[in-house]
């Protein structure tokens, strides 16, 4: 349902106000309040929803945040306001005259601690110090967590109050029984126009660290992302008897950052929204810096997640005056993390439970998430937690810190001295992505290598398909990034919603194009491509990537078995399915791991397998916002129309920017 928002915005010193008195709904109905308008928009509000309002922008406790007991599902509501905002507005700067600088026994110190003050103080958004414009929900960077027990619902009104439109989508959620509420624009649904309102439903079918963030271009990169937890009653959390707390307060939320939207490569790395500022003769005091806390003795479990979306050169945002679609060049920066001391105990990737491993660093990739049991077992004192950059984050130098307090330690004890991109923290990595991709080190563990917890038997696939990444050159015009040798478009009709119109005839994929006389080898084919594939079959996808970058991809709507991964070169990758069906690639049976995003080496490979159970649209693509926007995607068309759920007629209609 849409809604219609008469005068929303007021823009008061960097605050967006609803004018609430000035809300009509699709009939031109005067609202007086926000309650009183949720009420007449949607009359089966239920009471457990009804009685959630307060909590909608508070940071009082959610009801729905609580210890998830068997058959006793909930109905969650939530209240986002889409909106533009500023980092570093003058309300941050009021807490800041202050000095938080000095010295002990000739070394330079900050303490943090005394900053905490602006953890709650939401017209305050930190960064690292710098103005920046953004875009958040709530006044939030990042976003507010959401966390709920698996088998509830979540309600959530999204309203725009952006000059552009946006969708939100549930990343982790699979969406089986509502396909429509995927969140991603001529897909599943039609973007949210400005000044309009969208109503999400869904139940939660998919337990563990997931995020919710915008799918519309540019926006999750300037902070339109938050936690999305799922918890499992005791009974059946398989890891339960590894730690002692899960609490909110050990979410950990990691994304690189610019200032300029004009650079071409991440300016720094934000923890939870916050850190250092890394620019060289930076004037920037102080840092404000996360801070996890611990009790000595505790175990605690961590759960990490990583919006990383690099920014490229050239963005474009009518409001922001940015413009997103020249590329100058092309970015995959990785993040490790460790923390200085205390050994990381794996259980979960994707928010797919995995037989624990010990390690001391893990990787992250664009979009995957890790949880693991940190054990308090040190002298009390603070210890940095360290996230360092790869790959192109490498150009910069980028790292970044937050600190480990555990209780009763000397809140200005913070050695500053050892911080530099030069320090590599000692001890195994588990996901490190290198020639060694498919295997194990004495240094690394790989991904492909991790046993999922529940041991299932191997799937034997039906069909397999190909597929593959890179990057088209038009002259004078830069790289387009295409996947199977298409750049894809984004369909003017969302395919979800009218695929009983007979549009099939607008689709394409490359055996379509080749059909019709095409060499997408040679010349640049550009269209919606969408890839047939049955439902209810067992099938394998072999991923590859014909270039020297490395591509985090994600599958809405399944997770998938990982059973293979690795580096072929240069010079084999473009034969890749040749060499397979000559000599078959590597691939795991029993026990591969579960993930929704996973790494595609440089000039390597990924496969995985996985069922069709869910018929509908769901859209593939790289997990970097601009190879995604400029064409990385391609869309899975499971099954056949009559196979597909049926979606509201209030979400089914057509859009009025069809041309």
């Amino acid at each position: 349902m849409q809604i219609s928002l008469v005068k929303t915005i007021v823009l008061i010193s960097s605050l967006i106000i609803v004018q609430i008195d000035g809300i009509q709904d699709a009939d031109g109905k005067r609202i007086v309040s926000n309650y009183e308008r949720i009420k007449q928009l949607y009359p089966q509000l239920s009471s457990s929803e009804s009685s959630q309002w307060r909590y909608a922008d508070k940071d009082q406790k959610h009801p729905c945040k609580r210890e998830c007991v068997e058959q006793q599902p909930m109905t969650c509501y939530y209240y986002m306001v889409v909106h533009y905002d500023d980092t570093m507005a003058d309300s941050c700067k009021r807490y800041l005259q202050s000095k938080y600088r000095f010295k002990l026994n000739g070394k330079d110190y900050i303490d943090s601690f005394k900053l905490a003050e602006l953890e709650h103080n939401d017209d305050c958004k930190y960064a690292d110090g710098l103005e920046s414009q953004i875009m958040v929900v709530n006044g939030k960077l990042p976003g507010s967590s959401i966390e709920v027990c698996y088998g509830d619902t979540i309600v959530a009104d999204v309203i725009n109050s952006m000059h552009e439109t946006t969708t939100i989508h549930w990343h982790g959620i699979h969406q089986r029984s509502t396909p429509h509420m995927d969140g991603v624009p001529h897909v599943t649904q039609y973007p949210i126009e400005a000044g309009q309102a969208f109503r999400y439903r869904f139940e939660v079918d998919h337990g563990g660290t997931n995020w919710w963030h915008s799918h519309t271009e540019h926006q999750r990169a300037f902070g339109l992302a938050g936690p999305l937890i799922v918890r499992l009653p005791p009974k059946l959390n398989p890891h339960a008897h590894l730690y002692d707390f899960d609490q909110s307060e050990h979410v950990i939320m990691i994304q690189d950052w610019v200032h300029n939207f004009d650079e071409s490569v991440a300016e720094n790395i934000l923890i939870n929204g916050r850190g250092r500022n890394m620019k060289k003769n930076s004037k920037v005091k102080p840092t404000l810096y996360a801070t996890f806390g611990v009790i000595r003795g505790g175990r605690y479990r961590f759960r990490v997640i990583f919006n990383g979306k690099w920014l490229s050169s050239s963005c474009r945002s009518s409001y922001l005056n940015i413009n997103y679609y020249r590329f100058a060049g092309v970015s995959n920066c990785p993040v490790s993390l460790s923390i200085d001391n205390h050994d990381l105990v794996v259980i979960a990737s994707d928010g797919n439970d995995i037989e624990p491993v010990e390690v001391q660093k893990i990787m992250f990739h664009g979009a995957e998430r890790f949880d693991f049991v940190l054990h308090a077992n040190q002298e009390i004192a603070n210890y940095w937690i360290r996230v360092k950059g790869y790959t192109f984050c490498a150009m910069n130098q980028l790292h970044q810190e937050a600190v480990l307090h555990y209780q009763n330690a000397n809140t200005q004890a913070l050695d500053t001295s050892t911080l530099s991109y030069a320090y590599d923290a000692p001890g195994i990595m588990l996901n490190e992505l290198g020639d060694d991709a498919g295997g194990n080190s004495a240094q690394s563990i790989s991904l492909v290598t991790l046993n999922a917890q529940h041991v299932q038997p191997p799937l034997s696939p039906a069909l397999t398909y190909y597929t593959s990444m890179n990057a088209f050159e038009l002259r004078g015009e830069g790289f387009r990034f295409q996947m199977d040798d298409i750049t894809f478009t984004m369909p003017k009709m969302s395919l979800l919603q009218t695929r009983n119109l007979g549009i099939g005839q607008f689709f394409c994929n490359s055996s379509q194009q080749a059909a019709l006389g095409f060499n997408c080898k040679s010349r640049h084919c550009k269209c919606s491509n969408v890839i047939q594939v049955p439902a209810n079959k067992n099938v394998e996808f072999v991923i590859s990537s014909k270039s020297n970058t490395a591509h985090p991809i994600h599958l809405h709507g399944y997770t998938f078995r990982v059973v293979g991964m690795g580096v072929l070169g240069e010079q084999r990758i473009g034969q890749i399915e040749e060499i397979d069906r000559r000599t078959p690639l590597p691939r795991r049976g029993r026990g591969a791991p579960l993930k929704d995003s996973v790494q595609v080496p440089a000039f390597g490979y990924t496969i995985i397998h996985f069922n069709t159970d869910s018929p509908g649209y769901w859209i593939f693509h790289c997990h970097i916002s601009p190879h995604s926007e400029s064409g990385m995607a391609a869309v899975l068309r499971v099954g056949e129309d009559v196979e597909m759920k049926m979606c509201p007629v209030s979400n089914c209609g057509l859009c009025s920017s069809v041309a």
